[in-house]
Order: structure tokens, then C-alpha cells, then sequence
């Protein structure tokens, strides 16, 4: 009975190793190969982090970011209106995750600019985006695509 014992104690602590280290392993970084198609990181296509406290975001160079408006979705936001230079995405809530900025084009597949990972609060900028302004408006048309569940609550500034 005692060697029955000793036998179970070891299947036990070693399933609970086994378990505390699979439950330290973020769950975003388990999926994160799913939500970031597979592409090299470039300072191109990875939003530089901004700041955000209180809801109101703070002007990360010259000038000051110009709210352009909100979008609540659960996989492709609306469409928000760029005139070029910088780009910024705020998310309010939602889940933390890889978020996907593109630029729509009605005749073309859409080109994506590029992404950062949000968690709630927080806001990626995207610099020197003038070469997405096309068209007769002469504006960039840029919406944020997550492909992991859940809604999310965005803002944009330009």
C-alpha cells in the first residue's frame, strides 16, 4: 500500500508541474500566430505604442491628434477618414490581441499597413502613412481587423 502511494504522489505533482506550466504561458502569445498573419517585423508595419490616460491621448510629435471617431466590432471596424501623416488607433475595450490596420481600395485587395498589440487602454501610432492617400477625396480609408473573438471599442486620430 505504501509503494501504491509513493506512485500516485509522483503522477500527481508531476501533472501538477505540467499544468502550472502550461497555465503560465500567456494565452495571447498561444494564439498569437493565428491573429498576426505570418510576415517579418519591420519598423514599417509595427505601430509605435502611444500614451493614453483617462481616455485622452497625448500628442506624441508636432501638432495634436485630431479625433476622428469610434468604432465598436467584432472583426473589421468602420472605415476612418485619413489625410495622411501619422495614423493613430486607441482601444478602448475589448480583448488584448493583435490589431491589423488596412487601408480600403474598392478596386484592390486592401493593402495592410501594419499592427500593433493593444490591451485595453492602450494606443499605436502609425508613422508616415501619406503614401496610403489616394483617390478623388484624396484620403487614406483605414479600418482595424482582429482575427481573434470578442467586440472591441476603437478610436481613431489623426
Amino acid at each position: 500500500m505504501n509503494k501504491w502511494f509513493e506512485v500516485k504522489k509522483k503522477k500527481g505533482l508531476t501533472f501538477a508541474l505540467a499544468l502550472t506550466m502550461a497555465l503560465s504561458i500567456p494565452f495571447s502569445t498561444a494564439l498569437a500566430s493565428e491573429s498576426v498573419p505570418n510576415e517579418d517585423v519591420t519598423s514599417e508595419n509595427v505601430a509605435t505604442p502611444g500614451v493614453a490616460t483617462n481616455g485622452v491621448v497625448s500628442p506624441l510629435g508636432a501638432g495634436e491628434w485630431d479625433y476622428l471617431g469610434s468604432s465598436t466590432f467584432t472583426t473589421s471596424s468602420a472605415i476612418a477618414n485619413s489625410s495622411g501623416g501619422d495614423f493613430l488607433v486607441c482601444l478602448n475595450s475589448g480583448p488584448s490581441g493583435y490589431y491589423n490596420l488596412y487601408e480600403y481600395d474598392p478596386s484592390n485587395a486592401d493593402d495592410r499597413v501594419g499592427y500593433v498589440y493593444l490591451t485595453a487602454g492602450d494606443c499605436g501610432a502609425f508613422r508616415s502613412i501619406g503614401g496610403f492617400v489616394d483617390g478623388d477625396n484624396k484620403k487614406a480609408e483605414f479600418y482595424v481587423y482582429k482575427a481573434f473573438g470578442g467586440s472591441a471599442t476603437v478610436s481613431f486620430y489623426d
